[in-house]
């Protein structure tokens, strides 16, 4: 038979402290990286209904959700890893992932006739879904208030680079002569 005394004994039971619960969370930085990772469908989503408004996709009438998305999940997913985290050269292959995923990007869009302005708008609206992502985290726990400096911090550490990977890809594919026609 168990007695109400033998809780005491029970680690489990203990009871702790406000400071060793939030010593045991992730940082909040850590914590908003981990919802938007779960959020990088919705993400996705919503970058794919912005990037049809740009005339030049909607000008694609044969072109399809698998061919517009095509790379973009893994891209999507190799930012997030980056943004997550801190110090980016503590560990250089995310780095050079996003630079392998960028490059093919903006390979894959010279091929296929579009201007490097289009390529720079979807990446553009990539980030802004991100940030939306973030602000939408942020807003549901008033205990991340502190969140958006850092993270506007690390979405542009992210982005800038691979944006301009991106289009230097596609600079270099467009000057080989590999580019298909513009789409009509």
């Amino acid at each position: 038979m168990f007695d109400a005394l033998d809780d005491q004994d029970d680690p489990f039971a203990a009871e702790f402290s406000e400071e060793e619960i939030s010593a045991a969370l992730p940082e909040p930085a850590a914590r908003v990286s981990q919802e938007i990772q779960e959020q990088s469908s919705r993400i996705l989503a919503n970058w794919s209904l912005r990037v049809t408004t740009i005339p030049e996709f909607r000008a694609t009438p044969d072109l399809n959700l698998a061919q517009l998305q095509e790379g973009m999940p893994e891209l999507l997913d190799a930012a997030i890893a980056a943004i997550a985290a801190s110090e980016p050269t503590l560990d250089p292959s995310v780095q050079e992932r996003i630079e392998d995923l960028a490059t093919a990007h903006g390979q894959r869009r010279a091929n296929d006739g579009y201007s490097i302005g289009v390529l720079i708008a979807e990446l553009q609206a990539l980030r802004t879904e991100a940030w939306a992502a973030i602000l939408r985290v942020i807003e549901s726990d008033p205990a991340l208030s502190e969140v958006p400096v850092t993270m506007q911090d690390r979405l542009a550490r992210t982005f800038d680079p691979l944006i301009v990977e991106a289009a230097e890809a596609w600079v270099a594919t467009a000057q080989s002569g590999e580019t298909a026609n513009p789409p009509d």
